[in-house]
């Protein structure tokens, strides 16, 4: 769902250039070829899932069309953004993690075509001297565990605190709507210290958690792509996994195609190659960083069948 005015006469014929985080050429980064599709996203550029997309999405696309080497740029930005980032024509696909929030970026008419990309996961991590007591079991719920985080700021307000990235990220929406859950906004007034405001993108932030002992939520791909000092400075609380019952720790991650991008073309072809078993599905699955696998593949029935204009 875009939060800006929505121009499609602009986004179509002058659209505003977001200088990339990242190009991305394939095996053809000497022949220097033009960029071709833009992708906004986040953490997934960051833990370097991006990159291995793009480069396998290339060689495919090459070798399958015969067509000429092309690049794919990164626009970093948070699930906001890229909600935002596409609705004003900048990049042509944008990965997002909010199912709700993209059936309305239907409805708002700036993307016509979804489909289920990968799973990424949460989890709650905290400092390893754990002032707030938590106390996780295969019976506890990321709602008891909240609960407990918040009855332990209660009893030790200077020790225990909770950092949120607060920017309207797929992170921040998923610790709030936890926390309204249980029936508190840390964040509203009257204010608490219990909540640290840190404004940043998902590596900046875990690192700050670390230096200052603050629990957090985070995703799991960022979990495994920091370096190891700062996962060793914490402890994870609880972590989504696919087999679990309770999937309210799922992060489900999303390629919308813009409406009125100019590599369309592009795009839906980067779409359907995403959902394939050979395509973007294996590339995800097989990821890995430090040793961890990060994402999980897309289950094959949604994968498509969610998102798509009328």
């Amino acid at each position: 769902m875009a939060s800006v005015p929505i121009d499609p006469d602009r986004a179509k014929e002058n659209p505003p250039y977001i200088e990339p985080e990242q190009v991305y050429y394939g095996s053809y980064k000497y022949d220097n070829p033009p960029i071709q599709l833009r992708i906004a996203t986040g953490g997934a550029g960051q833990s370097g899932l991006m990159r291995a997309l793009a480069d396998k999405f290339i060689d495919d696309h090459v070798k399958e069309t015969g067509c000429k080497p092309f690049a794919v740029a990164w626009i970093k930005s948070d699930t906001a953004g890229s909600f935002n980032n596409l609705a004003s024509g900048a990049p042509d696909l944008s990965i997002t993690y909010h199912p709700a929030a993209e059936a309305i970026a239907m409805q708002q008419g700036f993307t016509d075509r979804g489909v289920y990309a990968w799973r990424d996961h949460f989890m709650l991590v905290g400092p390893t001297s754990n002032p707030a007591k938590l106390k996780p079991s295969a019976t506890t719920s990321i709602f008891d565990l909240f609960g407990q985080l918040f009855r332990g700021a209660v009893e030790n307000p200077a020790a225990v605190r909770f950092l949120s990235r607060y920017d309207k990220s797929a992170t921040n929406v998923k610790e709030e709507l936890i926390w309204t859950t249980i029936g508190q906004a840390p964040w509203a007034y009257p204010y608490s210290d219990l909540y640290h405001r840190y404004h940043s993108f998902p590596f900046q932030a875990l690192e700050v958690a670390a230096k200052l002992e603050e629990y957090t939520v985070v995703d799991r791909g960022t979990w495994y792509g920091v370096d190891r000092w700062i996962r060793d400075s914490l402890t994870v609380f609880m972590e989504q996994h696919d087999s679990d019952a309770d999937q309210t720790m799922l992060n489900p991650a999303h390629a919308l195609v813009g409406t009125w991008g100019k590599y369309k073309e592009i795009a839906n072809a980067y779409a359907d190659w995403t959902i394939g078993d050979d395509g973007g599905q294996k590339v995800a699955s097989e990821f890995t960083v430090n040793g961890a696998v990060l994402y999980t593949k897309a289950p094959k029935e949604e994968r498509e069948k969610k998102f798509r204009a009328k």
